[in-house]
């Protein structure tokens, strides 16, 4: 038994329109064409599916219960092309998002707002994490958009940059090295020196600019750079932190430019090979906007 995809497709429409004259106009077919499928259809099913009352087809019983079987084929058919399509507007499809913290507040929850606002078909996880974390799991394609901290060469065609500046040195407005233009590693051998963590670009930055000095700091405490940032206004001692955490923490502290130079920078980062989202895209763009928007 080999049933044709045009004859199941016949038999349906005649069930739904209730003659073969609807039936042949809903297919944009001649009603011989119909009645010829029907009939084949039924030579091979070896059952009687139409009886002729009158003017009118009447489904038998047998037909009926096709019907149903036939319906339950076409529903999935219909699921099958609803999820074509939600695949192709991205609707319904969770987007994983991962961040350090220092864009969290308030540029990635200001960009969520602004780009998904109260869009209920984007399903959305988002996740707190370090920059390496976020590296990895986007290389294994576990998160569609990581937003990290790193230096410019870290960038490659996978990544987008975000903002660009400089380190500077960070301490409570009456500290004593507060009124100097430039911090440098030998003003910090007598300070607490509030650094990023080891995995860090900015710590192995730091590293290298402190193993060139005779002496090294007397203090130090490693923490989250929004950490440096807070308890280097609580007067702590003094952070080797960026711009962006600096604007991120919100506290009342300042900030010296530190040399050497350190050039730091933020970047968006998707997995490789993967295909364009556009409300992704606009996440991206909205976040540059943002970042850099408060950098001025």
């Amino acid at each position: 038994m080999r049933l044709k995809p045009r004859q199941v497709e016949a038999f349906r429409s005649v069930m739904m329109t209730g003659g073969i004259t609807a039936a042949a106009d809903a297919l944009n077919v001649t009603q011989p064409a119909v009645s010829r499928l029907i009939r084949d259809l039924e030579e091979i099913l070896e059952i009687t599916l139409f009886e002729r009352v009158g003017a009118r087809l009447v489904p038998t019983v047998e037909a009926t219960q096709l019907f149903r079987e036939v319906e339950r084929l076409y529903l999935g058919l219909d699921q099958i092309a609803q999820a074509a399509d939600d695949i192709r507007r991205h609707k319904n499809t969770v987007l994983r998002i991962a961040s350090v913290t220092s864009l969290v507040r308030p540029y990635l929850h200001q960009a969520i707002l602004d780009v998904v606002g109260n869009r209920r078909d984007i399903p959305l996880v988002i996740d707190v994490e370090n920059s390496r974390h976020i590296w990895d799991m986007v290389d294994k394609n576990r998160y569609d958009l990581g937003f990290v901290f790193g230096s410019p060469r870290m960038a490659d065609k996978n990544a987008a940059t975000l903002h660009s500046s400089h380190a500077v040195a960070a301490m409570a407005p009456g500290h004593r090295l507060a009124s100097k233009n430039i911090i440098r590693p030998a003003d910090l051998i007598d300070e607490r020196v509030l650094i990023p963590g080891r995995n860090s670009p900015l710590r192995l930055a730091l590293d290298r600019a402190f193993s060139g000095q005779e002496h090294q700091p007397t203090s130090t405490m490693e923490t989250s750079m929004l950490n440096c940032c807070h308890f280097a206004a609580a007067g702590m001692g003094v952070g080797i932190v960026d711009r962006t955490s600096l604007q991120s923490a919100g506290a009342d502290i300042v900030a010296i430019p530190f040399e050497p130079k350190i050039e730091v920078s933020y970047f968006a980062i998707r997995p490789s090979g993967s295909h364009r989202i556009m409300i992704l895209d606009d996440l991206v763009q909205r976040m540059r906007e943002l970042v850099r928007s408060d950098a001025l």
